[in-house]
């Protein structure tokens, strides 16, 4: 084969890269690159893998394939098992808004997700984590999404990590409220690791949001 001949095929197929790669995103990648940062929140309890297995809370692989409180061998409550259906944008974004409005005496403890753009972005990308990725579009797909902590807590690096990890179990304004040296907030994280069911940190996650916690809200 003559060089030019190589050169003829191999130059469209590697400026074809070179453009796709530099293109813009379009705006539902957009959205389930937020909702994968927004999604932090749910993978402190959940497991996303597609062999995930029940932790604090069941795995969220394939939540479009089945019914609520279906996940065999999950404990889960009364009141979400009273539930009927199969999960779909719309009840997801009711459930996340908040847990205990969806079903009233639900186990989940979790403040919910107020930001209706933040839900759009999580909905977005649960949607891809499906053999058969559904078309979860909520009506606020087309809003900004907030940074997570934007608004409440004060910005500095590894904000967006601490809101991740503390608004799992707990609305954010419990840790402005909070006035603690280092060693005490390492204590505390402790104590909800063993006492609260927190999952245990990555040990560089957990100094970042020591250092973050100890600076902005220290003695």
């Amino acid at each position: 084969m003559k060089i030019t001949n190589v050169i003829e095929r191999v130059f469209p197929l590697s400026f074809s890269l070179l453009l796709f790669g530099s293109l813009p995103l379009s705006a539902n990648e957009t959205l389930v690159a937020a909702g994968e940062q927004q999604a932090l929140v749910c993978t402190a309890c959940h497991q996303m893998e597609a062999d995930g297995v029940a932790a604090v809370g069941p795995p969220l692989w394939g939540l479009a394939e089945r019914n609520i409180a279906s996940f065999k061998g999950f404990n889960y409550s009364d009141a979400l098992k009273q539930q009927q259906g199969q999960w779909d944008a719309a009840k997801l974004d009711a459930f996340l808004a908040s847990p205990d409005e969806f079903a009233p005496g639900t186990n989940m403890i979790f403040p919910g997700v107020k930001d209706p753009g933040a839900r759009a972005a999580i909905i977005a990308w649960l949607a891809t984590k499906n053999p058969t990725p559904p078309e979860w579009i909520t009506q606020s797909a087309d809003e900004p999404v907030k940074s997570p902590g934007e608004g409440i807590l004060a910005p500095g690096k590894n904000m967006a990590l601490v809101a991740s990890a503390c608004s799992a179990c707990h609305s954010l304004y419990l840790v402005t409220q909070q006035g603690l040296s280092k060693e005490r907030w390492d204590e505390i994280l402790t104590w909800m690791v063993d006492e609260q069911g927190m999952d245990e940190m990555d040990p560089d996650d957990r100094e970042a949001i020591l250092v973050y916690l100890s600076t902005y809200y220290g003695m």
